[in-house]
């Protein structure tokens, strides 16, 4: 599923618990109806891409392919961010 909008937060995650293994979750906004709200980028993808930052894509622009990889779970295969689309808060 191809998905455009806008990145509100982001977390890091270890998943398993307990497993040294960091997945970074997005929290997403201006997607389209019945699209999820929220991906993940899994670790693997996260060692081959080292322009993502967790601490810097809240409020960038993205497009993203994702694939359903468990209930209410949307892992991303490919991500394009923008520059800073969002203000931060204050």
């Amino acid at each position: 599923m191809l998905l455009h909008g806008f990145i509100m937060s982001a977390e890091l995650v270890e998943n398993p618990p307990g497993s040294e293994r960091i997945e970074l979750v997005l929290r997403i906004q201006g997607v389209g109806p019945g699209q999820p709200r929220r991906m993940v980028v899994p670790y693997d993808y996260l060692l081959s891409d080292p322009s993502i930052d967790g601490d810097d894509v809240a409020g960038r622009g993205f497009e993203a392919e994702v694939e359903q990889a468990g209930p209410s779970r949307w892992e991303v295969t490919r991500l394009t961010m923008a520059g800073k689309v969002l203000r931060p808060k204050e």
